[in-house]
Protein backbone atom coordinates (compact mmCIF):
# COMPACT_ATOMS: atom_id res chain seq x y z
CA UNK A 1 0.00 0.00 0.00
CA UNK A 2 1.35 3.13 -1.33
CA UNK A 3 -1.34 6.08 -0.76
CA UNK A 4 -4.49 6.97 1.03
CA UNK A 5 -6.54 5.34 -2.06
CA UNK A 6 -5.11 1.91 -0.78
CA UNK A 7 -6.12 2.44 2.34
CA UNK A 8 -9.53 4.28 1.20
CA UNK A 9 -10.08 0.96 -0.98
CA UNK A 10 -9.09 -1.61 1.86
CA UNK A 11 -11.78 0.26 3.73
CA UNK A 12 -14.29 0.33 1.72
CA UNK A 13 -14.16 -3.84 1.12
CA UNK A 14 -13.65 -4.60 4.78
CA UNK A 15 -16.92 -2.37 5.10
CA UNK A 16 -18.62 -4.44 2.53
CA UNK A 17 -17.70 -7.35 3.85
CA UNK A 18 -18.60 -6.83 7.37
CA UNK A 19 -22.22 -6.01 5.98
CA UNK A 20 -21.91 -9.09 4.16
CA UNK A 21 -21.43 -11.58 6.51
CA UNK A 22 -23.45 -9.55 8.66
CA UNK A 23 -26.70 -10.26 6.46
CA UNK A 24 -25.14 -13.62 5.30
CA UNK A 25 -25.80 -14.53 9.63
CA UNK A 26 -29.13 -12.94 9.20
CA UNK A 27 -28.18 -10.51 11.81
CA UNK A 28 -29.73 -6.64 12.05
CA UNK A 29 -26.95 -4.26 13.13
CA UNK A 30 -28.20 -4.18 16.10
CA UNK A 31 -27.73 -7.91 16.54
CA UNK A 32 -24.30 -7.75 15.84
CA UNK A 33 -24.03 -4.52 18.27
CA UNK A 34 -24.95 -6.73 21.08
CA UNK A 35 -22.45 -9.70 19.93
CA UNK A 36 -19.46 -7.34 19.27
CA UNK A 37 -20.68 -4.42 22.04
CA UNK A 38 -20.27 -1.54 19.79
CA UNK A 39 -22.88 1.11 19.29
CA UNK A 40 -25.61 -0.23 16.41
CA UNK A 41 -24.69 3.55 15.04
CA UNK A 42 -21.03 2.27 14.83
CA UNK A 43 -21.55 -0.64 12.79
CA UNK A 44 -23.86 1.63 10.40
CA UNK A 45 -21.26 3.86 9.77
CA UNK A 46 -18.69 1.34 9.27
CA UNK A 47 -20.79 -0.53 6.61
CA UNK A 48 -22.06 2.79 4.82
CA UNK A 49 -18.27 3.45 4.11
CA UNK A 50 -19.51 7.26 3.18
CA UNK A 51 -17.55 8.46 5.91
CA UNK A 52 -13.83 8.03 6.41
CA UNK A 53 -14.48 5.63 9.45
CA UNK A 54 -11.25 4.40 10.36
CA UNK A 55 -11.11 1.27 12.98
CA UNK A 56 -8.35 -0.62 14.04
CA UNK A 57 -7.82 -4.50 13.65
CA UNK A 58 -9.24 -5.43 17.17
CA UNK A 59 -12.80 -3.58 16.23
CA UNK A 60 -12.37 -5.99 12.89
CA UNK A 61 -11.06 -8.70 15.16
CA UNK A 62 -14.30 -8.16 17.06
CA UNK A 63 -16.53 -8.50 14.00
CA UNK A 64 -14.86 -11.96 13.19
CA UNK A 65 -15.42 -13.14 16.03
CA UNK A 66 -18.94 -11.86 16.45
CA UNK A 67 -20.01 -12.95 12.73
CA UNK A 68 -17.72 -16.41 13.37
CA UNK A 69 -16.08 -15.16 10.01
CA UNK A 70 -12.46 -15.88 9.65
CA UNK A 71 -10.92 -12.68 9.85
CA UNK A 72 -8.75 -13.09 6.39
CA UNK A 73 -11.92 -12.82 4.68
CA UNK A 74 -12.64 -9.16 5.62
CA UNK A 75 -9.56 -7.92 3.69
CA UNK A 76 -7.54 -10.55 1.26
CA UNK A 77 -8.62 -9.91 -2.45
CA UNK A 78 -9.88 -12.34 -3.61
CA UNK A 79 -12.50 -14.88 -1.15
CA UNK A 80 -14.33 -16.25 -4.32
CA UNK A 81 -13.57 -19.96 -3.29
CA UNK A 82 -14.49 -19.10 0.79
CA UNK A 83 -17.75 -17.26 -0.69
CA UNK A 84 -18.47 -20.35 -2.73
CA UNK A 85 -18.12 -22.93 0.03
CA UNK A 86 -20.58 -21.25 2.63
CA UNK A 87 -23.29 -20.60 -0.53
CA UNK A 88 -22.66 -17.03 -1.30
CA UNK A 89 -21.62 -14.38 -4.15
CA UNK A 90 -19.71 -11.18 -2.96
CA UNK A 91 -23.16 -9.18 -4.69
CA UNK A 92 -25.26 -10.51 -1.94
Amino acid sequence: MENKEDIKYIYKLVSERIKLFRNYRGLTQEQLALKTTFSRGLIGNIESAKTAQTFSLAVLYAFSKGLDIPLEMFVKEDISDYLKEIGLTEKQ
